[in-house]
Order: C-alpha cells, then sequence, then structure tokens
C-alpha cells in the first residue's frame, strides 16, 4: 500500500471520526443526576463545595449539555482538520 492511499484512508477515518462526534454533539443530554455527579467530582478537585444550581430543561440540564455539546463539536472539528489536513498532503506522495 503506497503512502498516498495510506493518507487517503486515514482521511476518511477522521472524516467518519468527525461525523460521528458532530452527530453525538447533536444528540448528547446531560441528565440532572449525572450533572449532580459532575459538579460534585469537580468540586472535590478543587476541593470546595459544589454548586448544584442550574436550569433544566425536560429532564437535562441546560448548562452541563452544552458543554457537553460542546466538547464533542471540538472534536468533530479536530477530526475534520485532520481529514483535511491528510487528504491535502496525499498529492505529495504519488
Amino acid at each position: 500500500m503506497t503512502i498516498s492511499l495510506t493518507l487517503q484512508l486515514c482521511s476518511v477515518a477522521a472524516a467518519a471520526l468527525s461525523a460521528s462526534a458532530w452527530f453525538r454533539s447533536a444528540s448528547v443530554k446531560i441528565g440532572h443526576d449525572e450533572m449532580m455527579r459532575i459538579r460534585k467530582r469537580r468540586a472535590e478537585k478543587k476541593i470546595e463545595t459544589p454548586n448544584y444550581a442550574g436550569a433544566s430543561l425536560d429532564g437535562w440540564d441546560m448548562s452541563e449539555t452544552f458543554a457537553a455539546q460542546s466538547r464533542w463539536n471540538m472534536y468533530g472539528a479536530g477530526f475534520a482538520g485532520l481529514s483535511v489536513l491528510l487528504q491535502s498532503l496525499a498529492p505529495f506522495f504519488f
């Protein structure tokens, strides 16, 4: 297998991971119980009292859900960038 083909296949894999991450960002929801665990864990790391205040919509915590969506969007953008980089390098290795 040539380097060019390997780069193209890796590009396709990165594009698939990007699509998966963006799909996950659109569907992730953090429930109240999970929000409580997340905030307790964060507070324990910082040795402070957890702040359990938040707004909820249809049973999911808006603040933590938005934070999770942001993380998954970051992964999606990173994999998309990697895919483009690999695809742009492939022609140089013919």
